[in-house]
């Protein structure tokens, strides 16, 4: 797991429906800040995340735990032939496939290219733990993936070369390390048993909308976040305000927050990268959606030293096409 799929799936489980547990949000922001990522220590922090949630993935060859058990699993979901998005994008399905739990791991289709926007769905039945990644044949390093299994399709962009030839798309579900889990902290990590899951994978292409659809603007971010108080707020629109914005303060010698949220059909495509006075922090994300329940807080912390003078510069940058399909941002900055 890289990084970024860290990121993305932490993220995801942070906007899951409002839980029962009215401590639950408290406990799902200390989550993902004890999971925030830091360039000094990459690989340590996504081992360190996944070990906190009972995963580690270790190197070396997949192993299956000797007493591996099939379980039976609901097909998944039917891709639509055709469908409209709300912003009024026209989607048309051109090619479709399938991986099945006791199936291939790797799979691979062939569409035709139009010019038009493409986009890879997938919608997926059980509780799978190897979710396939997706990518052009022969560019293995432009990969997309799907981070969660859901019954509700989702849709990811494809990066796919403007020459007119069809586009050959690679599914592939294979991990390149063992899965365990932890009992405790220094407990021997156990191999986890893989769980089927069954895909249902599509590409569809799409037709912008004749204007700009603006979305509306989202919500208030929280005042207050378990200890951080907000102290400024920037809103913006996707690409019209342009790729980046700022803030200057001065440190009292705690730390600092950054969050954002979006609106619109294409707002988890937008990513955030943060620099703190001029050097990259290695930290990047997709923005997050707040539709109800908890905060989905995925906070980047910063060190302040008390007098001095911090420049927090976060770009914007789109994944994948975007035309008349505009995302609104809210970036916070938070004090604590």
């Amino acid at each position: 797991m890289t990084v970024q799929e860290l990121r993305d799936e932490l993220r995801g489980r942070a906007e899951a429906v409002p839980p029962a547990n009215p401590a639950r949000p408290a406990q799902v922001r200390a989550r993902i800040r004890r999971r925030r990522l830091r360039r000094s220590a990459v690989a340590g922090v996504a081992v360190a995340a996944l070990a906190s949630a009972g995963f580690v993935l270790s190197p070396g060859t997949a192993q299956r735990p000797p007493d591996h058990i099939a379980v039976a699993v609901q097909p998944p979901p039917a891709l639509p032939e055709s469908f409209t998005a709300p912003d009024g994008t026209a989607y048309r399905r051109v090619g479709v496939t399938s991986m099945r739990a006791s199936g291939k791991e790797r799979v691979t289709i062939k569409v035709p290219y139009t010019g038009k926007p493409l986009d890879v769905a997938g919608a997926c039945s059980g509780e799978g733990n190897r979710a396939p990644r997706f990518y052009v044949a022969g560019e293995p390093r432009q990969t997309g993936f799907f981070s969660l299994c859901s019954r509700q399709m989702r849709l990811q962009p494809l990066q796919a070369p403007k020459n007119g030839s069809p586009v050959e798309i690679v599914f592939d579900a294979r991990t390149s390390g063992t899965a365990c889990t932890k009992s405790k902290a220094h407990a021997a990590c156990v191999p986890q048993q893989d769980k089927p899951a069954e895909w249902s994978l599509a590409v569809y292409e799409w037709t912008p909308p004749p204007q700009p659809v603006v979305p509306d603007q989202p919500r208030d971010l929280p005042s207050r976040l378990d200890g951080w108080k907000l102290e400024e707020t920037r809103s913006g629109s996707w690409p019209e305000d342009g790729g980046s914005v700022a803030f200057d303060v001065t440190g009292d010698g705690g730390k600092l927050g950054v969050d954002q949220i979006c609106t619109g059909d294409l707002a988890r495509r937008l990513r955030f990268t943060l620099k703190v006075n001029g050097e990259d922090t290695g930290s990047s994300g997709d923005c997050g959606v707040w539709e109800g329940g908890a905060f989905p807080s995925a906070m980047n912390e910063i060190e302040a030293p008390a007098g001095r003078r911090v420049t927090i510069t976060i770009s914007l940058d789109m994944r994948g096409e975007h035309t008349n399909r505009p995302v609104r941002w809210s970036v916070g900055l938070y004090r604590k």
